[in-house]
């Protein structure tokens, strides 16, 4: 569709700003605030996990962000004024062999720390591995009644996985498990890479464009993903994320090659992965449902010309979105299906969905929205009767839904503040804190063992900060520089993480459940910073441009266009200035965004920066 169509720019507007406005407000949350996993002290003197809240400083977030502007601008210029040769050498290097280098290291490197932690499974994943070591013995007495597959028979479909993979790799063999894991990584970290090409083609270039160009922003982009590291760290959490999450994004991929192609295979393709990606983790079908929208529009948007072949082209990708529906039920069935043969038992219903819509509503020890309970106590207290289960969530979400509509300001926006610090603030994303404290039968290496919970926890985490808030500003500038010339389809990822962020807003609340759809902001904030350096050079010449003018004839032109835009430009920052800092001076904002334990008593900074008696020996 043309651009300059009035409904392509609804579109395209409406999808800019949403995402814009939760990416500010995340924003907020990264420059004043730092979220991370902590201990309080009850009042019978137990020690209790928390996720606690310290003030951040936003003037060192913008000097960072400076500095790092700085280094981009400075490293260009320098590379063409003194390296024109080096430039041209790796020109000569293939890019297609850069990726294949990058994807060869993700594998060295994810498999040497396998290597050198081998991590038992712990939480929640332990008890996943401890079902594929029984099924393995004949045991599948984790379906009865108040056992873990009794109340959660949508884990069914990851405990297959692991245990089909037993067979090859053995059934106490977990190291071979979180290997599998790097295997998955890299496959996130390519697909990634690949769907970064996208932003350096023409909105309406077709599938040679798609796949060759842009490969230096393809690179840029993998190195990104390799530094910023919390998603690395989970693949010695056995727990669906990293597989789900390569099944989703092959979707994605073979979706946008379609597009792009309108080749029928990519349906095939997309669709089984869609299917697989849902058996292993079921909040998959966000992907899902940000595909089936694309596709949708692709199909009521006019022709481009009155061919049949586009009109088909459209009807086609209706029959696209019928297919990954289909896909989804039938490989749910087969994985079903799968399991009670294997196991001779049949799946219950498990408990209600809706329990943990109210369970993410509410407080809970670890922090608001989390785990507390309330799914399995409701579950038992109706007998495991679905129809009682509903009816009680539905009267105890109406209390809920009251309670904050009566009192917005203390019971409203504040818990929902909170929550999205909770899962979104903490620049780890807990991925230390599912690490540390687990028992291993190597002796980990002090530096190593350092990065994870000791003083190497705490600069690696200072520096995750500051990337945090790169990648959100730079996710900004992004949605903002490209706004006119970004192809619609180049935001199916952004609106991906945008699900993730609506659907996390009342669902159940974990820094591990939100970091899927954190790292799919990393591409667009390479592109962000891209395009905010090419701004500033355009912005140099057309100062020297002026300068010029000004030297010319045309004095009193230059003279008057310049006042305009210099008074516009001053009172769009003033007045957006004083908004900010209108708004910084409320309690409102303390509570919302500036959040600090430490004015509630608690030693939030010294446990943060390990100081005092938090002061670890390594």
């Amino acid at each position: 569709m043309d651009q300059n169509h009035w409904f392509y720019r609804v579109v395209n507007g409406m999808i800019r700003l949403m995402l814009a406005g939760a990416v500010f407000l995340l924003l907020l949350h990264s420059v004043f605030s730092t979220s991370f996993v902590g201990r309080v002290f009850l009042e019978d003197g137990a020690e209790q996990e928390r996720t606690l809240n310290i003030a951040d400083s936003p003037l060192k977030h913008l000097l960072f962000f400076v500095l790092l502007t700085a280094f981009l601008l400075v490293g260009k210029k320098l590379a063409q004024v003194f390296c024109p040769s080096v430039r041209q050498r790796c020109r000569a290097i293939r890019q297609e062999h850069l990726f294949w280098g990058c994807i060869v290291l993700t594998l060295l490197l994810g498999s040497a720390y396998v290597w050198m932690t081998q991590l038992y499974p712990g939480s929640d994943p332990a008890k996943v591995y401890a079902i594929v070591g029984q099924w393995r013995q004949g045991d599948f007495s984790a379906f009865h009644e108040g056992e873990y597959l009794f109340k959660y028979p949508f884990q069914s479909g990851i405990v297959l996985f692991f245990y089909l993979l037993s067979f090859p790799l053995g059934a106490e063999n977990y190291v071979g498990f979180q290997l599998v894991n790097v295997v998955f990584l890299a496959v996130i970290y390519g697909l990634l890479s690949r769907l970064s090409g996208l932003f350096s083609v023409r909105p309406d270039a077709g599938l040679d464009d798609f796949c060759k160009r842009g490969k230096g922003l393809q690179t840029a982009v993998y190195v990104s993903l390799l530094i910023w590291t919390p998603l690395s760290f989970y693949v010695t959490y056995l727990y669906g994320i990293l597989p789900g999450m390569a099944l989703s994004l092959g979707a994605v991929y073979f979706a946008l090659r379609y597009l792009a192609s309108r080749r029928y295979r990519y349906i095939a393709a997309a669709s089984l992965c869609m299917g697989l990606a849902t058996v292993i983790k079921m909040n998959c079908l966000i992907y899902l449902i940000a595909i089936a929208c694309f596709l949708v529009y692709d199909a009521i948007t006019p022709p481009l010309s009155d061919k049949g072949k586009d009109r088909r082209g459209r009807f086609v990708s209706l029959i696209f979105v019928a297919c990954m529906c289909l896909s989804v039920p039938l490989c749910t069935r087969l994985a079903n299906y799968a399991v009670e043969r294997i196991s001779g038992e049949e799946l219950a219903e498990g408990e209600a969905m809706l329990s943990w819509v109210v369970m993410g509503l509410q407080e809970a020890p670890l922090g608001p929205g989390g785990y507390n309970g309330y799914n399995g106590e409701v579950f038992e207290r109706n007998h495991y009767d679905t129809e009682r289960i509903n009816e009680e969530c539905l009267s105890d979400l109406s209390k809920i839904m009251t309670r904050m509509s009566e009192r917005p300001m203390d019971e409203g926006f504040t818990f929902f503040a909170r929550k999205t610090a909770f899962q979104w603030n903490d620049p780890t994303f807990i991925c230390l804190d599912r690490t540390r404290g687990r028992k291993s039968d190597v002796k980990i290496p002090l530096w190593l063992k350092s990065l994870i919970e000791g003083r190497g926890s705490v600069r690696l985490s200072v520096v995750l900060n500051y990337m945090q808030t790169w990648i959100l500003l730079g996710m900004l500038l992004y949605l903002f520089l490209r706004w006119r010339k970004g192809g619609l389809n180049e935001l199916m990822c952004a609106v991906v993480f945008l699900g993730g962020y609506l659907f996390h807003m009342v669902w159940e609340s974990s820094a591990s459940y939100t970091v899927p759809y954190f790292v799919l902001l990393v591409p667009y904030a390479v592109c962000g910073m891209a395009e905010w350096i090419a701004f500033l050079e355009r912005g140099a010449d057309r100062l020297r441009m002026a300068r010029r003018e000004v030297e010319g004839k045309t004095l009193e032109a230059a003279k008057k266009r310049g006042k305009i835009g210099r008074v516009t430009l001053a009172a769009a920052v003033l007045t957006f200035g004083l908004l900010v800092l209108a708004f910084t001076r409320t309690n409102l904002f303390d509570r919302t965004f500036a959040l600090d334990d430490d004015r509630q008593g608690i030693d939030a900074s010294d446990q943060f920066y390990q100081r005092g008696v938090w002061e670890k020996p390594f």
